[in-house]
């Protein structure tokens, strides 16, 4: 009892910052949470991905900021809170701030190999080839249990007499079979049949310019999420869409190619500022190359940028205390960091319809 009363007390503490305002609903009202979702007002204990973020070991103050504004309101005394994301019957859905783009660390530092559990939603695509070989080439995003968003480049720009084979998630480390940091121990990568691919049809092989470079890979089957294993949240309500990130710090991840021209065996991370894409358009117009609003940039200093083995995988930036998937990493310069030269990737805020209109 006594343990349940300090618990009711701490949450009350931090769900109560002073001066705040809170809306007051009543239990199983509508509401909108702080970025914008829309969401049910239920008791706080029992929206778990609230109550995962509370008992995060170390809060950060996004973390906390996300609490308080997720209140709205009173029921027999006990802090109701605006639980986004739930499921809707009969269709797979795209999860919503706070049931996606969470991670159990906060240890982001560009630059260096990841943690074990940083960006769980980030996808391995495996391809066979001809000589009965098998290769990871490519990356991919968790957005819910059933799908990854990729590049379409990754799916209809292969070598020929390759084939798209599998899925590959919770991967760390490829070099080992059992993946461990200090005492930690991850569950077994799990590699996923594929059932449908979906490349979006205004791509075209043949376009330099890369343009609605974004496709869809379903699993035959559902994925259960894990500490190694979730999904990154897209920017689904108008809010985040029309959000705009240039000058602001972004992060990439993946098992591509580094300076040193040669796969990475852990999943790296790098730090990369988004850049407005009439600021990177000069530098790729002079090869023929014409960027529009359906594509974003990133990175340009030496040495930092994703290199064509991270291709497909995620440009993400943190808001509000989840981890959204802005950008899909599509193309750069041909010597990969070069300076002053941005990476380009696909603006996903512009394809949120067209991946809703292809999820069931």
């Amino acid at each position: 009892m006594i343990g349940n009363r300090v618990i009711n007390l701490l949450i009350v503490a931090t769900l109560a910052l002073a001066g705040q305002t809170v809306l007051a609903l009543e239990l199983g009202q509508d509401c909108v949470n702080p970025v914008g979702e829309a969401g049910k007002c239920v008791l706080f204990r029992e929206c778990q991905p609230l109550v995962d973020i509370y008992n995060k070991p170390v809060n950060t103050p996004d973390d906390t900021q996300f609490l308080t504004e997720s209140r709205c309101g009173l029921y027999e005394r006990k802090t109701l809170v605006c639980c986004a994301g739930v499921r809707s019957k009969g269709k797979t859905s795209l999860p919503e701030s706070p049931n996606c783009g969470v991670q159990l660390t906060d240890r982001v530092i560009g630059g260096q190999p990841t943690k074990i559990d940083e960006f769980p939603w980030t996808a391995l695509i495996e391809y066979e080839k001809p000589n009965g070989r098998f290769g990871f080439h490519c990356g991919g995003s968790v957005i819910n249990e059933r799908y990854i968003l990729t590049a379409a480049h990754c799916i209809t720009s292969i070598p020929r007499g390759w084939k798209v084979h599998r899925v590959r998630l919770g991967e760390w480390d490829l070099s080992s079979t059992t993946d461990q940091e200090d005492d930690f121990y991850a569950d077994a990568p799990i590699d996923l049949d594929i059932e449908k691919i979906i490349v979006h049809p205004g791509y075209n092989l043949q376009d330099k310019s890369h343009h609605n470079d974004i496709a869809l890979i379903r699993f035959n089957r559902e994925i259960n999420y894990s500490s190694t294993i979730s999904a990154i949240c897209l920017p689904l309500s108008n809010s985040l869409r029309n959000r705009k990130h240039a000058g602001l710090s972004s992060y990439a991840a993946g098992w591509g190619k580094t300076e040193t021209a040669s796969a990475s065996q852990k999943k790296l991370k790098v730090e990369l500022t988004v850049v407005d894409v009439k600021d990177c358009s000069p530098a790729y117009q002079r090869n023929g190359i014409s960027l529009d609003s359906t594509q974003m940039c990133a990175g340009g200093i030496r040495g930092k940028d994703t290199c064509s083995g991270d291709s497909g995988g995620p440009l993400m930036r943190q808001m509000s205390g989840s981890w959204y998937l802005i950008g899909v990493v599509s193309f750069g310069p041909q010597k990969c960091g070069a300076p002053g030269v941005p990476g380009v990737y696909t603006n996903v805020a512009e394809y949120v319809d067209w991946i809703k209109d292809n999820i069931y």
